[in-house]
């Protein structure tokens, strides 16, 4: 068992290294072969965020995935690929006269309140779709909305750097809060 901050730490770097190859990838793609790696890095890398989630909600080890529920956390990985897509080709569009990025952050704070309701009820034993909105994950849905806006308008001014280290603060914080979320339910769930 690792300690929980470290643990955040760990799957925090987890999802912003997804993040960035994603956008870099996703952003570069001249042809359908880079647009489906940049999905497949995504599925990939945050299936393995919500692993070692589950692990630091469980007070397992980090890397032990051996009777982990793979298949939920993999169908909570795939809803939040689809969320991040949306939620860059809305941000892509020249749709909104200079507000796609905002309308972007708005979408991806909407979607990520049921993608980390959905995420809870896992971590917390529920059934995978038990419940779609609980008002507890909207406060770090909007953390990680935000950082997500305030990455991507720092990429567009060239600010690349400073973007992803907001995006790794407003992660980290995210997952704090989720954690501490999961960790209030009933410890009779957490199996």
């Amino acid at each position: 068992m690792v300690n929980k901050q470290v643990g955040i730490v760990v799957f925090t770097a987890v999802e912003v290294v997804t993040l960035v190859v994603w956008l870099i990838f996703a952003l570069e793609a001249s042809d359908a072969f880079f647009s489906i790696l940049a999905v497949l890095v995504l599925i990939g890398g945050l299936t393995l965020e919500h692993l070692i989630t589950y692990n630091v909600i469980h007070k397992r080890s980090l890397f032990d995935f051996r009777g982990l529920p793979v298949g939920q956390k993999a169908v909570v990985s795939l809803i939040e690929t689809g969320i991040w897509v949306v939620w860059l080709v809305i941000a892509r569009q020249d749709i909104a006269g200079g507000f796609e990025h905002i309308i972007a952050a708005v979408v991806l704070f909407g979607l990520l309140i049921i993608e980390h309701t959905i995420s809870d009820n896992v971590f917390t034993g529920r059934k995978l779709f038990e419940r779609l909105a609980d008002k507890r994950t909207i406060g770090f849905s909007i953390v990680e909305a935000a950082g997500a806006a305030i990455w991507l308008v720092l990429i567009d001014v060239d600010l690349a750097i400073l973007g992803v280290i907001v995006l790794a603060i407003a992660s980290f914080l995210e997952h704090n809060l989720a954690v501490n979320l999961a960790l209030r339910e009933d410890p009779q769930q957490l199996r």
